[in-house]
């Protein structure tokens, strides 16, 4: 409980600074269940890093930074403006990094940097997607999609030019076979969600581990086919 106690409170004394979001920013756009679910993970795995694409001007990763000050957390921001904001923002705390580049250019430079990473893949589309480029870098660890397709109607996903954010294109692109799971709407949290404007849908996997931390919490189900 204390553990979580901690994210509550890290979680809601983060500042909303994000720009030009739907769900107007916040950590994880305002929604703790993303918190406590991807907190759970890191801590289960014992993963040894972060590595976050969509930075905007950083509230997840303030958020991660101040829950797991001992873990390194690398992010990027394709828009140079929102790197700055973020890399002011974040000036102070030793375990960020903030880079102005590509999220394939990110992927492909830090992957191999570290033993076992939590991912958390959020970078936004201009001329394509880049979750596309971002899977095929991806060898091992534990992955979360933001705004991945649940099938459920009350989490929304992403879409590009016909592709849906979906299990269709993780397995086009992963280049292992893996167990996806999803968020559990009626899963047990010992906190509500204040976000009331847009709920993401989160798809999990993990590369080179069981999946055992899935099955173990009630936060997650296995997608539905």
């Amino acid at each position: 409980m204390k553990n979580e106690e901690n994210i509550f409170f890290n979680f809601y004394t983060t500042p909303r600074l994000s720009i030009n979001l739907t769900d107007e920013g916040g950590p994880f756009g305002l929604d703790i269940h993303t918190a406590l679910e991807i907190c759970y993970l890191i801590n289960f795995y014992k993963c040894d890093s972060i590595l976050e694409t969509g930075t905007n001007t950083g509230d997840t990763t303030e958020f991660l930074a101040k829950t797991f000050p001992h873990l390194p957390i690398e992010t990027c921001e394709i828009e140079k403006d929102l790197s700055l904001v973020a890399r002011y923002r974040l000036k102070n705390y030793m375990n960020v990094d903030v880079g102005f580049e590509t999220s394939k250019d990110f992927i492909s430079r830090t992957v191999q940097k570290y033993s076992f990473p939590f991912f958390f893949l959020d970078a936004h589309f201009f001329e394509q997607w880049p979750l596309k480029d971002e899977l095929s870098f991806i060898e091992k660890g534990v992955i979360c999609i933001h705004d991945f397709d649940i099938k459920n109607v009350n989490y929304s996903y992403n879409s590009y030019q016909g592709t849906m954010c979906n299990s269709s294109l993780v397995k086009e692109h992963l280049k292992h076979d893996v167990t996806i799971f999803t968020n559990n709407p009626k899963g047990t949290y010992s906190y509500p969600v204040l976000q009331k404007n847009r709920l993401s849908g989160r798809g999990y996997f993990v590369i080179g581990k069981d999946s055992n931390a899935f099955s173990q919490n009630n936060q997650f189900k296995l997608l539905e086919k």
